[in-house]
């Protein structure tokens, strides 16, 4: 199985906007910024870059956006636990054989 990877750059105000479309559906940017404490340029700036990449989508000619299927996508990658987390902290490559708790070692056959 692939390891799916976080969308690049980012950043915790794409993230906050993501976040907030998702919940409000539909919002103007002045809105998303009033409801997320993101400076209003700031907004703007990234909710350009975000539909760049086709994270969000402008709904009508009045600038209002929704968050789209792959910006869906990148929060729930955001949102994923990361299953290889446990394998880096402990130093421990493989995951323990099946049947086998973890800190328990596998049972031998009996010849």
């Amino acid at each position: 199985m692939q390891r799916p990877s976080s969308p690049p750059e980012f950043t915790d105000a794409d993230e906050r906007i993501l976040r907030h479309l998702r919940e409000a559906g539909a919002d103007y940017p002045a809105l998303v910024s009033g409801n997320t404490g993101l400076h209003a340029p700031l907004v703007e700036r990234r909710l350009a870059l975000l539909e760049a990449e086709a994270y969000v989508e402008a709904v009508t000619d009045e600038s209002i956006y929704r968050i789209t299927d792959a910006g869906e996508v990148a929060l729930d990658v955001l949102d994923a636990p990361d299953p290889w987390a446990r394998a880096r902290s402990d130093g421990a490559p493989d995951a323990p054989a099946r049947g086998a708790s973890a800190g328990e070692e596998p049972a031998m056959d009996a010849e």
